[in-house]
């Protein structure tokens, strides 16, 4: 993983625990005032809503990928693109992300064909004049699973002179299977 993408993830875990000590206390605050039960209830409650909420979005991109395969689609996944790597790479970046250094990401499918990588952007990026970065065989792989929900990973692909690419994926372990398949 790059510094960009360690940078990214200390950034993700950091949010997650302040979200977890910020309902913590509110149990706390809650419990003094109307007693220890309906205190426990309300972030339980919370959890369990935002349990199901994700296992909704997470199941419904699940059933797409699945409909694509079966359709005789290329295996792909969700992936977020470095506006910064994007450029690098020759890809134009919308709106006001090309004329500045910036620090998001571009949303889009990262698909395994034709030998190699190849990431395509969203509709919406795609009608702005945003188009596909492809890696081919020279690029190194290698996924990390991260920590958190949302079986949610990371890409580095590194070239032979040292440059590295990081891509933020859904099902990592789908991918590193995949990409161990079409190992030559």
């Amino acid at each position: 993983m790059t510094e960009y993408g360690r940078e990214r993830e200390r950034r993700r875990r950091t949010s997650a625990l302040v979200g977890l000590f910020f309902l913590a206390a509110l149990s706390a605050s809650l419990a003094f005032k109307v007693g220890r039960v309906p205190a426990a209830a309300v972030p339980v409650s919370f959890l369990v809503l935002v349990y199901v909420l994700f296992t909704f979005v997470v199941w419904r991109d699940r059933r797409a990928e699945v409909r694509r395969r079966a359709s005789g689609a290329a295996p792909s996944w969700s992936a977020q693109l470095p506006v910064s790597a994007a450029l690098e790479l020759g890809a134009k970046a919308p709106g006001r992300h090309s004329r500045q250094q910036e620090v998001g990401e571009l949303l889009g499918r990262l698909s395994l064909a034709e030998g190699g990588l190849r990431w395509e952007p969203r509709k919406g990026d795609r009608n702005r004049g945003v188009g596909p970065v492809a890696w081919d065989r020279s690029w190194t792989p290698e996924v990390v699973s991260l920590w958190g929900p949302g079986s949610q990973g990371c890409l580095t692909l590194t070239r032979s002179d040292g440059m590295a690419v990081d891509l933020w994926i859904r099902h990592p372990a789908d991918l590193r299977r995949a990409l161990g398949s079409a190992e030559p």
